[in-house]
């Protein structure tokens, strides 16, 4: 099982309230937190998101500290949330390493297999083509009035006030660009290809999409993908570099581990905790939570009615259809492929691990079944490092 020993974080915002099924099925928060101190002299004092206070610090082994910590998704350029995560870790790191004198072994992944890669890749790829195209002005308005409609569409369900802002800024510059041109284009003006590429510019994101909903599934060539994470992990690595943070020890990704992922999801299933449907395989969050030896979600208990978080931990192309799930809570650990998507053997079908799964392979494979210090996104408490304590719990533990 992990023990997980974080840096200090801010406080805490409550989940969504609960259905009464989800009421009476719980155990208490209190119960959930309860954490067993390892024996052994200690001088370092670390917050533990578990317990949610300051804990002595233990290590299993001596001096010797065992450190996973969730890696970036290539997908896009590092922000500032990026650099304030594995800056403070490294600051931590640096103090066990040089002032308490501890042997710091820090290995880290990188997730170069995802929904969002596999977005990000498939529009970069269609809109490059469009562009290439080189579609006179009045076509381009055309498509960019068909693209805006789904687009207008995310706009009304969103609910993030960030999202909002951010789309709605979208759309305005848009329709901005779209009036000079047309304004160009009645006129006769000389700029009015110039003023189209401007316009292409601002679109990207519509366009990118809309061509993704009528071609995405068309893809087949998957060094598009490959391709992407190259870049940003490099970019990442840059990155890190010129903020002065450490290099990990070890550095792995998931696109080198799915014959590791496959076994452990398939020790999953052997002990009762997983089940495959319609090619994918989920976890079962009831049987878990059920089970006197195990409870699920223990870093945030309140959050576990949270299905719009859950969803979103899934990632947009893993939606299932009714009914393929025993319970709206259950996460899938293995995804079955569509067309358009990578996709790699399996006793299941064709298809691709599942974003929660990854760290405890990987975790457990170079570290072992057991770590001194998880470090991660304070945001990805629930679900994602909650399924990973889950994962890794059952993959040891029958029922």
């Amino acid at each position: 099982m992990f023990r997980v020993i974080r840096v200090a974080e801010p406080p805490i915002k409550i989940g969504k309230s609960f259905s009464s099924c989800e009421e009476n099925s719980r155990l208490s928060i209190d119960k959930m937190r309860k954490w067993r101190q390892a024996e052994g002299d200690g001088e370092l004092y670390l917050y533990n998101s578990l317990t949610r206070e300051k804990n002595k610090f233990v290590p299993q082994s001596g001096r010797k500290v065992l450190w996973y910590s969730c890696g970036p998704t290539v997908y896009d350029a590092s922000h500032m949330g990026h650099a304030r995560s594995y800056i403070t870790f490294d600051i931590l790191r640096r103090v066990m390493m040089n002032y308490f004198n501890y042997d710091v072994y820090y290995v880290m992944n990188i997730t170069d297999i995802d929904d969002k890669i596999i977005n990000r890749a498939r529009r970069n790829h269609l809109f490059s083509n469009y562009i290439n195209e080189n579609k006179a002005s009045k076509e381009v308005l055309a498509d960019i009035e068909l693209a805006l409609q789904p687009f207008n569409e995310k706009l009304k369900k969103t609910k993030d006030e960030d999202k909002l802002k951010m789309l709605g800024k979208i759309i305005s510059n848009v329709k901005s660009k779209e009036e000079k041109l047309k304004n160009s284009l009645e006129k006769e003006e000389m700029d009015s290809e110039n003023i189209k590429k401007e316009l292409l510019e601002v679109a990207k994101d519509p366009i990118s999409e809309w061509l993704d909903k009528l071609h995405g599934a068309e893809i087949t060539d998957h060094n598009i993908f490959w391709e992407l994470t190259r870049y940003w992990e490099n970019e990442y690595h840059e990155d890190m570099n010129a903020l002065n943070v450490l290099p990990c020890d070890v550095l792995t990704r998931v696109s080198q581990y799915v014959p590791e992922v496959v076994s452990y999801i398939q020790k999953i299933i052997d002990n009762g905790f997983a089940y495959e449907s319609n090619g994918s395989v989920y976890f079962d969050t009831m049987k878990f939570a059920s089970s006197t030896k195990h409870e699920y979600a223990k870093l945030v208990p309140e959050a576990v009615g949270d299905l719009d978080a859950l969803a979103e931990g899934e990632g947009d192309l893993s939606q299932p259809t009714s009914g393929e799930k025993k319970s709206d809570r259950d996460f899938a650990l293995w995804k079955a492929s569509k067309p358009g998507e990578p996709f790699w053997d399996s006793p299941w079908g064709e298809g691709r691990p599942g974003w929660h799964i990854e760290c405890s392979v990987m975790a457990s494979d170079v570290l072992g079944s057991s770590i001194d210090i998880h470090t991660g996104g304070v945001d990805l408490k629930f679900p994602h490092h909650d399924n990973e304590l889950a994962q890794a719990e059952v993959s040891i533990h029958v029922l």
